[in-house]
């Protein structure tokens, strides 16, 4: 994996999470789930499988699970307490936080069952 990948991925949750212009959607998207909801659970589910692919070489099992979900939920609640910090439009929220550890899941449920179905085929 290039080296810039994973930094440049948190450059643009950056972005994407400090820019006032773009401000999340409250509409649903999946019965009561609304798309900020979505939204963070599909970036962050991005986040977990870099990070996951990032540290292989360094990391095992169990070792590999609890970096990338310490990191995708400490890079999540750094990104919220920036946005109360630092922009007026957008606010902390446990809401989103939550959903970037359904997304954290989600990234590493995605990364073992494709390693798995990718080790079979093999």
């Amino acid at each position: 994996m290039k080296k810039w990948l994973l930094p440049g991925y948190l450059t643009a949750l950056a972005f994407l999470s400090l820019n006032p212009w773009f401000l999340p959607s409250s509409e649903p998207a999946l019965g009561a789930i609304p798309w900020d909801g979505v939204d963070h659970a599909i970036a962050y589910a991005g986040l977990a499988v870099l990070t996951l692919f990032g540290v292989r070489e360094w990391l095992r099992g169990g070792q590999r699970l609890l970096c990338a979900v310490l990191l995708t939920l400490g890079v999540g609640v750094l990104y919220e307490y920036c946005q109360f910090w630092f922009t007026t439009t957008r606010s902390f929220s446990y809401g989103d936080v939550y959903a970037d550890g359904m997304g954290a899941l989600l990234g590493i449920a995605l990364f073992w069952g494709v390693g798995k179905l990718w080790q079979r085929a093999s």
